[in-house]
């Protein structure tokens, strides 16, 4: 088996983080190719975007922001990234369990007893007005029914585990300062997040290992763990295994990649 020195490796995934030239891509494509940017800064994805496209005007993301081109929303790791609307769309449900879990190991103990079921509901009747929220706003208004738990807490569970949720511009946008209010992925997009697929291959898994592979590989499978935070993909990673090509790195862990 092929093995890929550490100058290989940066080489190439400089290459597919189109980093080492600037690209002549379309902002919403290279949003789209990256799976992706990290945005829990504001203003980072029209670093990351200049930082890899030619004649980069940072009006078009903008532009794209409020035309519902591209969202920021908890998604990966928990953290806000900012991505295409057809993304949230076909990925949200496949994070649902992780990003529960990612609440949950801060929260535990403060949301002990509160059926988050029931938590889901309420915040689904205060948010079904089509009015946008702060966290706060939306935990306040659920939070006598369980006031123990504190609004951080029911906020953060709300807003980043269980309603699929975007952050409004103007948060976000070029040079602008605002703070974060929320909406529906359903009201903000007009369309509700695809449901899960109940399949053992997992094949929104095998789409999120392919987007990966192509801006980030060659890669370990835990490599692919600690970029999106899910822990269930095998099944995907099995399913795609005869069409995947396998490296090694140095250290022996064996490297998959797209066969082109």
């Amino acid at each position: 088996m092929t093995v890929l020195d550490a100058r290989a490796l940066n080489r190439a995934t400089l290459a597919r983080q189109l980093l080492l030239d600037r690209a002549d891509l379309p902002v919403l494509d290279a949003v789209a190719h990256l799976c992706g940017l990290q945005a829990q800064e504001p203003q980072e994805p029209f670093i990351g975007l200049w930082s890899r496209l030619r004649a980069f005007e940072p009006t078009v993301l903008s532009d794209l922001l409020t035309g519902r081109r591209v969202v920021r929303t908890h998604l990966m790791r928990r953290t806000v990234h900012l991505v295409t609307a057809d993304d949230l769309l076909a990925w949200r449900a496949r994070h649902d369990a992780m990003l529960r879990q990612r609440v949950l190991g801060t929260y535990r103990r403060e949301l002990e007893g509160v059926d988050l079921g029931e938590l889901a509901a309420a915040g689904r009747e205060v948010m079904a007005d089509g009015e946008p929220r702060s966290m706060g706003d939306l935990a306040r208004a659920v939070a006598g029914r369980w006031p123990a738990a504190g609004t951080r807490p029911l906020g953060e569970m709300l807003v980043a585990g269980l309603l699929p949720m975007v952050q409004l511009p103007p948060r976000g946008l070029w040079r602008t300062t605002a703070g974060v209010r929320y909406a529906l992925v359903s009201s903000w997009l007009g369309r509700e997040i695809d449901p899960p697929v109940p399949d053992d291959a997992d094949p929104v898994g095998q789409t999120l290992v392919r987007r990966y592979l192509a801006a980030f590989g060659p890669a370990a499978s835990a490599d692919l763990r600690a970029w999106c935070g899910l822990a269930g993909l095998p099944a995907a990673v099995s399913a795609l295994r005869e069409e995947l090509v396998a490296f090694r790195d140095e250290r022996g862990r064996e490297l998959l990649d797209l066969p082109d």
